[in-house]
């Protein structure tokens, strides 16, 4: 499944960006250029981020942040 028609990313190249440390919409369009180009898929790649860092233990909604906060503070290395 494509999560960005307008660049062909499909959801298993977000999912690998995600799992190699893409934790931001922003670090995602870097890494695949998911996001890149009209913006209609931001929600899911956001959405993605927010599964996989559920999965890790580090849910931005249990922290009571914001998903990109929360996910920014993981990158930079402090607990959410």
């Amino acid at each position: 499944m494509y999560v960005c028609v307008c660049l062909a990313v499909t959801e298993s190249e977000v999912n690998a960006a995600i799992v190699d440390g893409a934790h931001t919409r922003e670090a995602v369009t870097r890494t695949c250029r998911a996001g890149g180009d009209c913006g209609a898929c931001h929600h899911m790649i956001e959405q993605k981020i927010e599964e996989h860092l559920e999965e890790c233990g580090a849910s931005a909604a249990s922290a009571g942040r914001p998903p990109l906060v929360a996910a920014a503070a993981l990158v930079r290395g402090r607990a959410a």
